[in-house]
């Protein structure tokens, strides 16, 4: 599930209800869900990306409409313009923790999460918070598994952003025995969002023709039964690590 955002949050930020000044205090979503596809849609609303709290609960108490797939809810302040699915807000003291301190009323430092290179700052800061890995953008998850495991060792590469092959990282061990090369797929979804049977497969499917000796399927929610079922007799071929496992492996860096 990717969160598309089209306008950054500034320190200062107000609430764009027209005539307010409030500071803004919660980041504005359009959500739908895909039934068929089984895909979540977040899109920042350009109409209203900022809110304050008062105006937030005004909106949601005159809201018409049922919030469903592919439904439509009429709002006083967001989606202005109708669109197919319902608004979400966000706590901008959450969404930036660092940027927004909601109680002091005090700015500091741009939260590391926006920046575009994994560093030690952004590790310890997952490490600490791990659910915001389900809120970074994709490629920046895929940025942060690739320097876990750089730092276990691996000679890593990450591939291109413009890419049809299935594959987000390439990884190799070295050892005595020889070197053995780690096809790596990641995938950003949300806690409720299962990683089905056909990812795993796919993985599976693409091991080979990228010359690699096992297939590794990294996510941030957890795998289906019949993932994990698919996946048991090929232990030598395809590990399966979920979000446990991704807070396992940044336990490192939370100090």
């Amino acid at each position: 599930m990717e969160m598309k955002r089209t306008i950054e949050y500034r320190v200062g930020t107000n609430c764009y209800v027209d005539g307010c000044e409030n500071q803004a205090e919660f980041e504005v979503y359009l959500y739908d869900y895909y039934e068929n596809m089984n895909y979540e849609f977040f899109e920042q609303d350009f109409t209203c990306p900022f809110i304050c709290k008062r105006h937030m609960k005004e909106n949601e108490v005159r809201s018409q409409g049922e919030k469903k797939p592919r439904g439509i809810v009429d709002y006083p302040y967001t989606n202005r313009h109708g669109a197919q699915g319902y608004t979400k807000y966000f706590p901008i003291s959450e969404v930036f923790p660092l940027l927004y301190a909601s109680e002091s009323k005090i700015f500091v430092p741009e939260f590391p999460i926006l920046v575009s290179e994994v560093n030690d700052e952004l590790l310890k800061f997952v490490a600490k918070n791990p659910s915001y890995l389900r809120k970074i953008e994709p490629r920046l998850f895929e940025e942060v598994v690739a320097e876990i495991f750089r730092r276990k060792g691996y000679e890593v590469h990450v591939t291109q952003r413009t890419r049809d092959g299935g594959l987000d990282i390439y990884a190799i061990k070295h050892e005595i025995a020889g070197a053995m090369h780690f096809v790596i797929e990641c995938k950003r979804y949300a806690e409720s969002r299962k990683v089905g049977i056909e990812k795993v497969q796919r993985l599976n499917g693409i091991i080979d023709p990228n010359r690699g000796h096992r297939g590794v399927l990294v996510t941030t929610s957890s795998f289906s039964s019949d993932a994990i079922k698919f996946a048991q007799p090929l232990e030598h071929r395809i590990s399966l690590r979920d979000f446990s496992d991704l807070q396992n492996w940044l336990a490192e860096y939370n100090t």
